[in-house]
């Protein structure tokens, strides 16, 4: 038995306790041959307690002593669940099993492999340079490092090295930690954080920016590079800064996540944002170290939303008006109405009434701070012109506008009263809001239903004063038809008495009128039964709408 092969101190004595043979470790500690060697169960040698192992050789005893200490540490080696290498910066000199069963290569055969054969190319560089320094004894921190196993497998590790010497000769000695299930969450983390259509902001205690992601950016018009180190209240208002500190601190306080926060805040390019969301303390070792937001962008939601409660009164405005529409007869009270009404729905409204021309206001209405001058406006003489909407939005209106002071941060909208291609006149409404097409649509055709009320109301009056003729009309003729009779009835009776010689002709010429004056008395009847039926004709058209 070549005993300089095994690991350990081996000492072989004879039955007179004195050592006959030993291998090389064993001299390392100071025995030799000729030396007596009493067995006990632990030996101490300067300083280190070795473990006594033996067992009989013929007429022999082998010594095995043991380095408990050093056992100790190859147990727990052995028993690690992370992998344990030991290699000089070019092959591998000692691995423990787990690194064998992770790898699936034989310990007999890892021992001797390049160490470079398991480092992805990506981090050989890193990989190299760390080994470097540590061979120059230069203490280098733990890293994360990416290694290719021989099936393929790309395996993310926290390796922890260190510099050692290794069989009398230096070596690097390497803890290696599999991390890629974390560095696949944070990789996916981060993507969601980078990728989501959430605005993600994370805050120190004292609200200074820690990170933003990438939406954030987006909505705000800052890039991150501007915003990590400021302050929150950098870049609110005074009123939603302290709004946020507020819920904050509650957050702080009561050390759970508030849901349904709401504020405004102003991008770097002065636009206007409603933000909603909720905010979660960061609690570490106990203590809270900062925050993490999700908030969504809702200005859009909230201005549909807003859209659509405005579409919604403005139908109803529409339904009423329509309902006065159809019974009203008189302008005064339908443009009371319509002004009334309308003005429910904007900041302020007027209507009016035009001649042919355009020029000159027959009937207008409105309500405060309304003047007629506004007729003279370039966007009226447009909307009349053109027979459409004109829209002038804040900020639009040139400085020669009427009441230019008042209405320069209002949006304006001129809405023709076109009827059967005719602009009678129009309304016009002021809001500090922006109208969406489909209400623009909407008090359009408001506006040509007023315009078809109004031709009708103008309408109704033209025939009632054609009726008022036609019965004055009828009232004369029967006046005329006696007051041609009586003259007719002296001139025969002159004809009879004075007329001998031209009596005949006189009466043939009586007998000509009486003719006419027959032919007028049809015409009467013929117009009192126009006039009767023109009576029941209103009567009925008063009846049904009433019953309207």
């Amino acid at each position: 038995m070549d005993i300089n092969k095994l690991p350990d101190p081996v000492i072989i004595i004879n039955k007179d306790d004195k050592i006959v043979r030993l291998n090389d470790k064993a001299r390392e500690l100071g025995f030799d041959l000729g030396m007596n060697f009493k067995i006990s169960n632990e030996i101490e040698i300067n300083g280190v307690v070795y473990s006594v192992r033996f067992g009989d050789l013929n007429d022999e005893k082998v010594v095995v002593l043991r380095d408990t200490e050093s056992s100790f540490y190859r147990t727990l080696i052995e028993l690690s669940p992370d992998p344990i290498v030991v290699h000089d910066g070019q092959k591998i000199l000692f691995a423990n099993s787990k690194t064998a069963e992770i790898t699936g290569i034989p310990l007999e055969k890892l021992i001797g492999m390049p160490v470079l054969n398991f480092i992805h190319p990506e981090y050989r560089s890193f990989a190299v340079e760390r080994m470097e320094k540590m061979l120059r004894k230069e203490r280098v921190p733990p890293a994360l490092e990416k290694f290719v196993l021989p099936d393929g497998r790309e395996v993310y590790a926290e390796v922890s090295a260190s510099h050692i010497t290794f069989r009398n000769k230096p070596a690097i000695l390497l803890i290696i930690r599999d991390v890629t299930e974390k560095v696949e969450m944070e990789r996916r983390y981060k993507e969601f954080f980078e990728n989501t259509l959430d605005i993600i902001i994370v805050t120190d205690l004292k609200g200074n920016f820690v990170e933003v992601n990438r939406e954030f950016e987006n909505v705000s018009g800052y890039r991150r590079e501007e915003l990590i180190g400021r302050n929150y209240r950098e870049i609110l208002s005074e009123e939603d800064a302290e709004y946020i500190f507020k819920m904050y601190n509650k957050a702080f306080r009561e050390r759970r996540p508030l849901y349904g926060i709401e504020f405004r805040f102003e991008t770097k390019y002065g636009v206007e944002k409603l933000i909603e969301g909720n905010v979660r303390p960061l609690i570490e070792d106990g203590g809270v170290k900062g925050f993490i937001a999700n908030f969504k962008d809702i200005t859009e939601r909230k201005r549909l939303e807003e859209e659509l409660l405005r579409t919604n009164r403005l139908l109803r405005t529409i339904n009423t008006i329509n309902e006065v529409v159809v019974r009203e007869k008189n302008l005064d009270e339908l443009f009371a109405t319509v002004i009334k009404e309308v003005s429910s729905y904007c900041k302020f409204a007027w209507i009016a009434l035009t001649d042919e021309e355009g020029k000159r206001t027959v009937k207008s209405c409105g309500i405060g701070s309304f003047s007629e001058k506004l007729l003279e406006g370039r966007c009226v003489a447009e909307a009349l012109r053109a027979k459409r909407t004109v829209i002038k939005l804040s900020g639009e209106h040139p400085e020669s506008c009427v009441n230019f002071s008042e209405h320069k941060n209002l949006n304006t909208y001129v809405f023709p009263l076109t009827h059967l291609n005719r602009a009678l006149g129009v309304l016009v409404i002021y809001t500090d809001f922006a109208i969406s097409e489909e209400e623009i649509k909407l008090l359009q055709t408001l506006a040509d239903d007023v315009a078809f009320a109004v031709d009708a109301i103008r309408l109704e009056r033209a025939r009632e004063e054609s009726l008022r003729q036609i019965e004055k009309n009828i009232e004369q003729f029967a006046t005329l038809v006696d007051r041609i009779r009586n003259p007719l009835a002296v001139i025969t009776g002159y004809a009879d008495l004075f007329a001998d010689r031209e009596k005949d002709k006189i009466l043939e010429q009586i007998r000509k009128i009486e003719k006419i004056i027959e032919q007028l008395e049809t015409g009467w009847l013929e117009s009192e039964e126009v006039r009767k039926f023109l009576r029941r004709f209103r009567k009925y058209e008063e009846d049904t709408a009433g019953r309207r």
